[in-house]
């Protein structure tokens, strides 16, 4: 920790978290994902598609662990990027604490959120 920064090392860790999503989200049959000129999940009319053989990669016992991996993920994420502001003069012990219980709490509901909605897998997404 030279100089009191982690050179943005929080955000690398919150890209694997990203991608462990997509690991997740492509798993399971109707995941609205696109590879090459393939569309897979969702016909044209936006309707769940049947997955294709061999969809599944991973085990729901493994998938289960991978979606830990993803909270513990953002969690590391936080903790990293809330002391780097800490050390760095960034923020005050105050802030500090009122910002990292903040994101914590985000965290927590955004895992509500994926699981009520799981994890989007089989649920078509709206467009952005």
């Amino acid at each position: 920790m030279s100089g009191g920064h982690f050179d943005y090392q929080q955000y690398r860790i919150d890209t694997i978290a990203e991608e462990i999503l997509e690991i997740i989200r492509e798993n399971k049959e109707g995941y609205d994902s696109f590879s090459g000129d393939i569309h897979y999940g969702y016909s044209s009319e936006g309707e769940i598609k049947e997955k294709p053989k061999d969809w599944q990669r991973y085990s729901d016992e493994t998938i289960q662990e991978f979606k830990e991996g993803y909270r513990l993920c953002k969690l590391a994420a936080v903790y990293a990027q809330r002391i780097d502001w800490l050390v760095s003069g960034d923020d005050g012990e105050d802030s500090f604490h009122k910002r990292l219980k903040d994101d914590l709490e985000g965290i927590e509901l955004k895992m509500k959120q994926l699981e009520e909605r799981n994890w989007y897998i089989g649920e078509k997404r709206e467009k952005e």
